[in-house]
């Protein structure tokens, strides 16, 4: 399952993408566009809700998290 999770800024999903890369947890850095406007954060394959607990930990912000599906 994939996540996307968004962040408050596309400086803070810059640095949670640092954070994962040296947890070994793979993401990439997106930018998204609805109706709302634009939102940064990170596509991952990983467990999202612990990894927004482990950026909390660094003082990174999760402000939400969507499924994305499969894309296999």
């Amino acid at each position: 399952m994939k996540y996307f999770i968004m962040m408050k800024s596309s400086t803070l999903a810059m640095r949670a993408q640092r954070v994962a890369k040296g947890m070994k947890i793979n993401t990439v850095y997106t930018k998204r566009t609805d109706k709302q406007g634009c939102h940064f954060g990170l596509d991952t394959d990983y467990d999202a809700e612990k990894l927004c607990r482990m950026l909390s930990l660094h003082g990174i912000e999760c402000v939400r998290i969507q499924r994305t599906g499969d894309k296999r």
